[in-house]
């Protein structure tokens, strides 16, 4: 049950540009580590000779992790959504990769050895090439999780007893009207910051949610986030917390962590906001 709960739990999605260092990385260790234990009889030939294959190796691995990378993410966008990833999907994801990199790395050794493998004999070093990766990839995914989980958590429960001592606002009780521009002129929302809780990016557009007699309401503005967190630059409890988010810190509730990073809750909403690493000191100075 343990193991299950574990597949369920919230993981970091990489981005590419981490996936192509990655990727840089694990082809790294390859080269080095067969240049210099030379497994399966490597060492045979002469030094430049091994050189190159290793380096056909590590280019292969390279190669392998960033054309599935590419290629899946662009035919299942939806499956890679950071907000659904887990620690499961992660876990086959990366072994599917491991998968790839054993049979391009099999077939490589088959031709320019002419080992002559049938199908079971390649079966089999495929086997021992997977092998050779699976168990130090969930070891080091669990210890990442691990250490993004304490850490996060600490990070939430301090910024969590921040809320409890921080000062409170008059600026709820004073009827400050924001003006939350469109490009199309006609589309312009007023409303007091009172009300405002929230605004997320969605495509093209805001969406800005705020209260109407007590409830929450969406309306969509046509304009970005980075238009909005200018225009209200001078409402220091409005706070860019995400790329795709702004809060309002009078409705702060509460924070939560785990292994993707930090959440925030708001009062009058259920969802829960993600925080960028990078702005966790500025939302904390504005707490203090």
């Amino acid at each position: 049950m343990r193991v299950l709960r574990l597949l369920k739990e919230p993981y970091p999605l990489n981005s590419i540009p981490k996936m192509t260092s990655f990727a840089a990385f694990v082809a790294g260790f390859v080269f080095l580590f067969l240049t210099f234990f030379q497994p399966f009889g490597l060492g045979g030939g002469d030094l430049v000779g091994l050189i190159k294959v290793t380096a056909t190796y590590g280019l292969i691995t390279f190669f392998t992790i960033m054309l599935a990378t590419l290629l899946i993410r662009t035919l299942f966008p939806a499956y890679f959504k950071e907000k659904h990833w887990t620690f499961g999907r992660e876990l086959v994801f990366t072994l599917l990769n491991i998968l790839l990199i054993g049979l391009f790395n099999t077939l490589y050794s088959n031709f320019k050895f002419s080992i002559g493998l049938n199908f079971n004999e390649f079966l089999l070093f495929l086997f021992y090439t997977i092998g050779v990766g699976f168990f130090p990839v969930v070891f080091f995914m669990f210890l990442k999780y691990t250490h993004l989980i304490r850490s996060n958590v600490h990070t939430a429960e301090d910024l969590s007893g921040s809320i409890s001592k921080a000062k409170p606002s008059t600026s709820l009780d004073q009827d400050i009207k924001l003006s939350i521009h469109s490009e199309l002129k006609k589309d312009d929302l007023e409303i007091f910051e009172r009300e405002l809780v929230y605004a997320e990016t969605a495509d093209n557009y805001i969406a800005v949610y705020h209260l109407i007699e007590g409830k929450l309401e969406k309306s969509m503005v046509r304009s970005t986030l980075g238009r909005l967190e200018t225009d209200l630059a001078d409402r220091p409890n409005l706070v860019r917390c995400h790329r795709a988010f702004l809060v309002n810190l009078e409705f702060l509730e509460s924070f939560k962590g785990n292994a993707q990073g930090l959440q925030l809750r708001l009062r009058n909403t259920p969802n829960e906001i993600p925080v960028s690493r990078n702005r966790v000191s500025k939302i904390k100075s504005m707490l203090e």
